[in-house]
């Protein structure tokens, strides 16, 4: 796949999903990712810092819906594509009024997000409870 082909929506569903989750993992380029998640949804791209905001300690990741900003909190998190993709669904839930951010939508957005690029996780690594996940 070209990166001519994703710029001109030239793909299949599956291979976007594929890329996304690439883009992540192996290319270790979640900012990149973010790009093509928010031109897929039509919305504005959020931004990406990494460490948490004041006030969140615990959390592997958040998003912060004034800001328009996903946090990571720590180096490991940022190339994780459940934890990318999860904030994302919170960003997207915040941006297009259709606010359904629950926990339990996000977790099932992102499993089913890489269950689709065939990356889906296996283990309890990704059975993460709210306090962890934001």
């Amino acid at each position: 796949m070209t990166r001519a082909s994703i710029e001109t929506g030239k793909i299949t569903l599956e291979d976007f999903h594929d890329h996304v989750v690439g883009l992540i993992r192996v290319e270790r380029k979640p900012d990149e990712a973010l790009e093509l998640l928010s031109r897929h949804y039509r919305v504005e791209k959020p931004t990406l810092k990494m460490g948490l905001p004041k006030g969140e300690n615990s959390a592997l990741g958040c998003y912060v819906t004034r800001e328009k900003t996903i946090y990571i909190s720590t180096q490991e998190y940022l190339y994780d594509p459940y934890i990318i993709i999860h904030e994302f669904y919170h960003h997207l839930r915040s941006v297009t009024g259709k606010h359904r951010g629950t926990e339990r939508h996000a977790r099932d957005f992102a499993l089913d997000f890489l269950k689709k690029s065939g990356a889906a996780p296996t283990g309890s690594k990704y059975e993460l409870g709210p306090e962890r996940v934001r």
